[in-house]
């Protein structure tokens, strides 16, 4: 058996997976797992890297065979705790979350993950008292705090989340979660977010962007497809480009506003006041969703500003909002380069220049992992990706019924 050196590999495996290069941080693990010594606590090591990479079975594999070795470890609860919280078993990662607390009542981050978990779950008073126990444990860190915030937030406890969010603020000067934390405070104290109505608007366009080779025609011909299928409307279907060729017939091609933002921030230029060619509303998808219900009363939804909640921290998630075009042009205006070097992205933006925005009725729009790894809610409408896996991937059986 050749000689390998595991602390070298698994620091290359944790360089590559700063860098981002994940294919390679997997491959470089793939190498040394068999070469791991017995007991757990490689196992356990390599198992958590596995899971922060995107690798669930390999991930659980390891956890499983550490927990049999050891199993008052409270950090391998914890770790399958994780696990399951990234492939939507909620319930299951909150006994997980108390295993590990019942082992070490001092545990931060399980307590931490055990009040997102409830809150996860819509169990918001016990995620309350369960976040103010974390911050008990841990009542310097800033996640916490935010966390509590957030839920407190969520239960439209108005006075209590400025409170907490300015004492993030006071903690620390600049973070971007207060932030936006403190913008949709105020908005929803001042009744600037408009309460969903009943009525039927005219249908949206439908509209999203190619931009690159990150994904090919193929991802838009998808798209039109199941929004075709999942409409009763005769709609437009619009893809913002800079290359039109593979694209099917029933797209119409429109070119990048902006001649094209790089990255993500291409979705800022779709608040231009002056987009063209895009008619009074449109309806916006990111590629990478599965659409699996439904959409029309998303099309006819009657709001000037829609969008999808982030269920992970304050703010919104940008892969699906309904826009009347030109209401927000402050989100495209007050955009620059330095606001591009400063900020995380796209989705920050957006909840700190409108953070007035309605948001989709609950469980319209959800993210895979969190809501859809088993399968999608009965309500659910789309459902959303963000980094590993993506819908090619076909992580779960459902999406090859959803996603052609």
């Amino acid at each position: 058996m050749p000689k390998i050196n595991l602390h070298e590999e698994l620091s290359r495996a944790l360089r590559y997976d700063e860098r981002g290069e994940i294919t390679e941080a997997v491959a470089c693990l793939d190498g040394i797992v068999r070469f791991l010594p017995e007991g757990s606590a490689y196992q356990k090591f390599v198992g958590q890297l596995y899971q922060r990479l995107g690798e669930d079975e390999k991930s659980l594999t390891l956890i499983m065979a550490a927990l049999e070795k050891t199993p008052k470890d409270p950090d391998l609860h914890l770790c399958l705790g994780y696990h399951n919280v990234d492939n939507s078993l909620l319930e299951i990662a909150a006994e997980n979350f108390n295993a590990a607390l019942r082992l070490d009542p001092s545990l931060k981050a399980a307590q931490l993950y055990l009040g997102r978990t409830q809150g996860f779950l819509g169990d918001l008073a016990n995620a309350e008292k369960s976040l103010i126990k974390a911050i008990a444990l841990d009542p310097d860190g800033l996640e916490p705090h935010i966390q509590l915030a957030h839920i407190l937030l969520r239960q439209n406890k108005i006075d209590q989340a400025r409170q907490k969010f300015s004492q993030v603020k006071e903690m620390a000067p600049g973070n971007r979660m207060a932030e936006i934390g403190l913008k949709r405070v105020n908005a929803l104290s001042t009744s600037l977010v408009k309460t969903a109505t009943n009525a039927q608007a005219d249908a949206a366009t439908v509209a999203c962007i190619k931009q690159g080779t990150k994904y090919g025609p193929a991802y838009v011909n998808r798209l039109q497809s199941m929004v075709r299928r999942n409409s009763e409307i005769d709609l437009r279907f619009v893809c913002f480009t800079d290359d039109p060729s593979g694209l099917d017939d029933g797209i119409e091609v429109l070119s990048l506003p902006d001649g094209g933002l790089q990255g993500w921030w291409n979705k800022v230029s779709l608040f231009r006041d002056d987009l063209a060619d895009i008619g009074e509303k449109f309806l916006y998808f990111d590629l990478d969703v599965v659409l699996t219900g439904n959409i029309d009363q998303m099309l006819r939804y009657d709001s000037d500003f829609a969008i999808m909640d982030n269920d992970y921290v304050p703010g919104f998630n940008t892969s699906v909002f309904l826009l009347k075009t030109g209401s927000r042009p402050n989100v495209r205006a007050n955009f620059s380069q330095a606001i591009a070097n400063e900020y995380d992205g796209d989705q920050d933006w957006v909840a700190v220049m409108a953070p007035d925005a309605e948001l989709w009725p609950d469980m319209w729009c959800v993210p895979y992992r969190l809501r859809a790894a088993q399968k999608p809610p009965a309500i659910t409408k789309v459902v959303v990706f963000s980094g590993r896996p993506n819908p090619e991937d076909y992580p779960s059986d459902w999406i090859s019924k959803s996603w052609y």
